[in-house]
């Protein structure tokens, strides 16, 4: 007598990086329609924000008749010192926002705290992309004439910045996770990083010994690095590319040692 019953084949086993990459999907798919609103006036905001950042600068150095350090465009002079510092301040601090945000999203076992911040630090690049080639359209149509020397290392200087900018605000948003108003801290911190990044002064002028100490600031790094590829003959005495790429590579090991060490700790 055969049974009617049938047996159905069992559905395999997801793989755990599949599973994880379906989380950090969902994630970014619910950070890009919170961010974006439901008409997308979100994207023009954050586009406008930093180009407003870049406008007042520009506007409040023009009117007090401040020369650019180097060359004679102040457009293009501006435009290439604040752009690493305005790519740093918005994804650094989205990504420590990123789990306040979404803490309750960590209820859920599926959903680990590196998974919010790989959707945000994915949505946080693109940001940045678009917010550099709209910043140097700007340059290219606005200014007197956008000619970097070094095309090739103006672009990497870029990559270097989001690669800092993603490392560093990793590190402080799992210390903000632990001590919450570690977050209030980093964002009054932005005012020190514009003082001291080398925007507003110019850093090969700083005598010795304070030029070292001041290019002990990875920032200030990333706006020697995009200086010294856009114009000839730049000082680049304080530049110090492999220092930028350890100290980002350290934040980032500390940070996925950290978070493995609390997970297991939590179990």
């Amino acid at each position: 007598m055969q049974s009617d019953m049938t047996i159905k084949p069992s559905r395999p086993a997801s793989s755990a990086l599949a599973v994880n990459l379906a989380v950090v999907r969902a994630i970014l798919l619910r950070d890009i329609s919170v961010q974006t609103g439901p008409y997308g006036t979100g994207l023009i905001v954050l586009l406008l924000m930093p180009l407003g950042h870049l406008l007042a600068v520009v506007i409040v150095f023009k009117t007090f008749g401040r020369l650019p350090a180097v060359g004679t465009d102040q457009l293009v002079y501006y435009g290439v010192s604040i752009l690493p510092f305005v790519i740093y301040v918005y994804a650094a601090r989205q990504l420590v926002m990123a789990l306040v945000i979404n803490r309750q999203l960590l209820y859920f076992s599926r959903v680990k705290v590196f998974d919010i911040l790989l959707a945000r630090g994915a949505l946080e690049l693109a940001n940045s992309i678009v917010l550099s080639i709209v910043v140097i359209l700007i340059l290219v149509f606005f200014s007197d004439g956008f000619s970097p020397r070094d095309p090739t290392g103006f672009v990497f200087a870029i990559a270097g910045t989001i690669y800092f900018a993603f490392s560093f605000g990793v590190l402080n948003g799992l210390i903000a996770q632990v001590v919450p108003i570690w977050a209030l801290l980093f964002n009054l911190s932005m005012p020190l990083f514009w003082i001291s990044s080398g925007i507003i002064f110019f850093p090969p002028a700083i005598p010795d010994p304070y030029d070292h100490w001041a290019a002990l600031n990875p920032l200030l790094q990333c706006v020697e690095w995009i200086r010294s590829s856009y114009y000839e003959d730049y000082p680049d005495k304080l530049l110090n590319i492999p220092y930028l790429f350890a100290f980002s590579t350290a934040c980032l090991g500390i940070s996925l040692i950290s978070e493995k060490l609390a997970r297991r700790a939590l179990r």
